[in-house]
């Protein structure tokens, strides 16, 4: 038998071997390098869809701000597109613009059809809804692409969509303190509004303890409103969850014995309130009076106090206050609490006459101007009148924080889907 055969054989057997083997090799290396772009495309993807859904956010939330009942939709369709439009997709690479299809429409309630500006089927105080959408085409992949090179697969270059709903809810808002204020024709009929810096008195004559233009105490949530509950309120954080614009409030009396936890908000401690665990101190506990400030009158006090809060500064005992109790010094004041911006119900207080209770009619933003002397004929304080708690530069007003959708606050945007 010759062995050269065999040997020739054997060769020839190997090198078809070796061929099939570079054709395994090379389909092998193309499916794991596909595989693995199958990774990377996904997550270049993904990170695209997330900056498109940045874009979409912003959009909505600027378009939604503007939609008030009373704006044109073009100003808030500009706003929306100027807004999606300084964002930017593909690792930031690129940014993003009109041609990603993105658009603005709108809608009465968030289930329903959007339509674009021109298009709207309702009036415009309707409009609650902003829809913002986008579309990137063309995203062209790094690695997947080479599962084409299998039989019957054709993978094309990738879109993604992103969308966002907006609407706009009640800003949150200072709490409320167990105090109510007389609209003002009820408080005084020569006057038709307040100002904002309006000093606002509690007491001008002790047998008349709510007389013309004057705040008395208040049950914000009546019935059985009695001493204690409102010495906790004011004392403690005051009362947040308020009682909606069209509620009753009732009038518990005058009490005196409200004055110790009125004063707490000032730094001042006496009776069973013995140190700030009892009441925590505003910022300040700096006081303004008729005699110290801007006499005869008073008023505008707030943008001293804002100076006043930056550096803790204490109650002044040379205020020529009748005040009983120890003022707590600077170093208090600096742990405090934003104490003396407080927000009370406005109320027609002829109602209070009949049956003690009176309907909200607004939610003002107001400074306690200065702490409750001692029960006499000087048993006088006063609140600064700083606007409807609904005016957007209300300094009660938390802008950016959403709250109650029937709260007091200002209107905020807000993402619904």
């Amino acid at each position: 038998m010759s062995t050269s055969g065999f040997t020739r054989s054997r060769l020839t057997r190997r090198a078809r071997q070796r061929g099939a083997v570079a054709i395994i090799v090379g389909l092998s290396l193309a499916v794991l390098i596909g595989f693995v772009g199958l990774a990377l495309d996904l997550g270049k993807l993904y990170v695209t869809k997330s900056e498109l859904q940045n874009s979409v956010d912003a959009c909505a939330l600027a378009a939604a701000r503007d939609v008030t009942g009373a704006t044109p939709l073009l100003v808030s369709e500009a706003a929306g597109l100027a807004t999606g439009t300084s964002n930017a997709a593909l690792f930031q690479g690129k940014a993003v613009e009109m041609f990603e299809n993105l658009n603005v429409s709108y809608s009465d309630t968030p289930d329903s059809t959007f339509y674009t500006k021109n298009n709207v089927p309702f009036s415009l105080d309707k409009v609650k809804y902003v829809k913002c959408t986008a579309e990137r085409k063309g995203i062209a992949h790094w690695f997947i692409h080479m599962l084409n090179l299998l039989p019957g697969i054709d993978i094309k270059a990738s879109t993604v969509n992103a969308m966002a709903v907006a609407t706009t809810t009640s800003a949150q808002a200072a709490c409320a303190i167990p105090v109510y204020v007389c609209s003002p024709p009820t408080a005084n009929p020569a006057k038709t509004a307040y100002n904002r810096g309006d000093w606002i008195k509690s007491r001008v004559d002790p047998s008349d303890p709510y007389g013309p233009g004057s705040f008395g105490w208040a049950d914000l949530s009546p019935p059985a409103g009695g001493a204690s509950e409102l010495a906790d309120l004011l004392a403690g954080s005051g009362q947040c969850d308020l009682p909606v614009v069209g509620s009753k409030v009732g009038e518990p009396g005058s009490i005196a014995s409200l004055i110790a936890a009125w004063n707490t908000r000032f730094g001042i401690y006496t009776g069973s309130y013995k140190d700030p665990k009892d009441g925590a101190p505003d910022f300040t506990g700096y006081a303004y009076t008729t005699t110290t400030w801007n006499a005869p009158n008073g008023g505008n006090a707030y943008p001293d106090f804002i100076q006043k809060r930056a550096v803790n500064e204490p109650f002044q005992t040379d205020s020529g206050l009748d005040v009983k109790g120890t003022p707590s010094p600077r170093q208090v004041h600096q742990a405090g609490a934003d104490r003396r911006l407080v927000q009370v119900p406005m109320v027609n207080c002829n109602d209070l006459a009949e049956d003690k209770q009176a309907t909200v009619i607004s939610w003002t933003c107001m400074l306690m101007v200065e702490p409750m002397q001692e029960q006499s004929a000087k048993a006088v304080t006063t609140l600064e009148y700083l606007g409807d708690s609904k005016d957007p530069t209300s300094p009660c007003a938390t802008q950016g924080v959403p709250g109650s959708s029937t709260g007091s606050g200002p209107r905020v945007p807000v993402l619904v889907q």
